[in-house]
């Protein structure tokens, strides 16, 4: 019991920096994000820290997160997966960090990277929505890419590669020169 006649005796104070310090701190989370009242996408999360101050806003994925869009008609039209993530509020932009995989419509793995970028607040039919400077590849039924570099639109079906290689399998029957 402490009185004032002690003087608070036994009583240490920690100084706290507040700005470092989330405002929010969240476990098991699993949350419908929406536009203009129409479901637009569903994340996944074990932890979300919410952080602001006077220049920046942001969430914070320490133990990764996973997202699938939805397209009009509410089905999957591309996941998103990482191990860690920002969410920068003001700007609208994700930075997806560590065993970055993105799944398109047709479930083709179309990007394994180690840091991805995604501007959601770009429409569908930006090509600059989703973007990596990072090596990256491509796998679907019949072909493998690499490259270095990418752009793409939000739900991965229109995308620019550079500096890119093409494994495909060849059908030795057919001859190049007939």
């Amino acid at each position: 019991m402490l009185s004032c006649a002690q003087r608070n005796k036994g009583i240490t104070t920690i100084e706290v920096n507040v700005e470092n310090q989330p405002l929010v701190h969240s476990e098991g989370n699993s949350a419908l994000i929406s536009d203009s009242g129409v479901t637009r996408a569903r994340l996944v999360t074990k932890v979300w820290e919410a952080y602001s101050n006077d220049t920046v806003s942001y969430w914070y994925y320490p133990e990764g997160i996973y997202v699938e869009q939805f397209d009009s008609l509410f089905q999957v039209s591309s996941t998103a997966r990482a191990d860690t993530a920002y969410y920068f509020v003001r700007t609208e932009l994700w930075h997806l960090i560590g065993n970055v995989i993105l799944k398109n419509i047709a479930e083709e793995t179309i990007c394994e990277t180690s840091e991805l970028f995604w501007y959601s607040r770009e429409p569908d039919t930006s090509i600059e929505s989703i973007r990596t400077d990072k090596f990256v590849k491509i796998t679907t039924p019949t072909k493998v890419i690499t490259t270095e570099g990418l752009r793409s639109n939000q739900s991965l079906t229109k995308y620019i590669f550079y500096k890119n290689t093409l494994e495909t399998e060849i059908d030795e029957d057919n001859s190049a020169t007939e």
